[in-house]
């Protein structure tokens, strides 16, 4: 079987999307399956490489609107190259639109791994939602599975709603060798000079992210050390409403490498998303992996990842957010409790063996039209 993952970013471009797609690859090439990999050219990249054994082309950019990327060379590449199935990663407007007339002209096989909605408003959006709907709707309608991250997020979503006998689980999944309970924290608490209570925010620094309401909540709990990893468009204004609290450390952008230590020396995890454009929350399970209770909100894909392992609270609201980080900094039994249920839940449901294992049945699935 060779796979043709389509993708509009691929590593060095790092994001959760991306670096799925990646481990995805690496694991189908170890177990002797092939991997074409379709994505716009990033910096310092060439348009033909090997990476970890997949074949990765990168087409040129032309030009980018409304946050899609048009690189025509894609679409030349789906009807030039050999393969047996195309997984298209949405939202992705473009390559949709490339992936569906490949799919149609030469009869290959398509599936949708469903990240999340493209959620944008107001008149200048307008004109691009108009067109892309109806495209969107045909992509989903011609393909032959649909991967979701999580069953709250696909039965929330207005574009799935029409096409959920298609829908499959295939959860976002971490590495067990790089996130475990073995991580020391040690080397970040030393640098940092932390002695007490340490909560930590991953992620970049944007307005879903709702890094505003972390720190209402740190002015709540003065005696723990909030520490905020990533950067953003955000930031300077993060830094100002942070201002004056002395317990707010923005550690800024954490080498792949360093960042599991991070998890390592934090008592817990904090995801305060205010959007669905959190579709799942990658960081939560890298953070239950590690043996660290989390908070995060009710809506979206999180529930379903935090399951037991953590607290749910309403989004937009950091005074919840405190209640229920000092409930779990204050309560050891509380704390321990989550730790175990988390562990057990990314063991069970987010583990890459697992999740890859249905994502080839995915794959089959397709190839023989059952």
């Amino acid at each position: 079987m060779k796979v043709c993952m389509v993708s509009k970013h691929f590593p060095p471009f790092r994001g959760g999307l991306e670096v799925r797609v990646f481990e995805i690859g690496r694991w189908l090439v170890a177990r002797k399956e092939r991997v074409l990999v379709l994505t716009s050219r990033e910096p310092g990249t060439g348009s033909k490489e090997l990476v970890e054994g997949m074949d990765v082309r990168r087409s040129r950019v032309l030009f980018s609107a409304f946050n899609a990327s048009f690189a025509p060379g894609v679409l030349l590449d789906l009807l030039r190259l050999d393969y047996d199935v195309i997984d298209l990663n949405l939202p992705d407007p473009a390559n949709s639109v490339w992936a569906l007339l490949a799919s149609v002209l030469r009869g290959k096989p398509m599936v949708v791994t469903y990240h999340a909605d493209i959620i944008k408003g107001g008149l200048m959006f307008l004109p691009f939602s108009l067109v892309y709907s109806p495209i969107q709707s045909l992509v989903l309608r011609r393909s032959r599975r649909i991967m979701v991250t999580s069953p709250d997020y696909a039965q929330s979503s207005q574009a799935l709603g029409r096409f959920m006998d298609k829908v499959v689980v295939a959860s976002s999944f971490i590495d067990p060798v790089k996130y475990n309970t073995s991580v020391d924290g040690a080397s970040v608490r030393q640098k940092h000079a932390l002695s007490g209570k340490v909560v930590l925010f991953v992620g970049r620094l944007v307005p879903y992210k709702g890094v505003e309401y972390l720190i209402d909540a740190a002015r709540e709990i003065p005696r723990a050390t909030f520490i905020i990893v990533g950067e953003g468009p955000l930031k300077e204004s993060l830094i100002r409403k942070a201002s004056g609290l002395r317990n707010v450390l923005f550690a800024g952008k954490v080498d792949d490498k360093e960042l599991p230590r991070y998890f390592g020396a934090c008592d817990v995890f904090v995801l305060p998303s205010i959007t669905r454009q959190e579709a799942f929350g990658l960081v939560l399970v890298e953070a239950m992996a590690c043996g660290k209770p989390v908070v995060s909100v009710n809506f979206s894909g999180m529930p379903y990842v935090v399951g037991d392992g953590g607290i749910l609270v309403n989004p937009e609201d950091g005074h919840a957010l405190a209640e229920a980080i000092k409930r779990i900094l204050g309560e050891g039994a509380l704390s321990a409790n989550l730790v175990k249920k988390g562990l057990k839940r990314v063991r069970e449901l987010f583990s890459k063996d697992v999740v890859c294992e249905k994502i080839v049945d995915v794959y089959k699935s397709a190839l023989s039209r059952i």
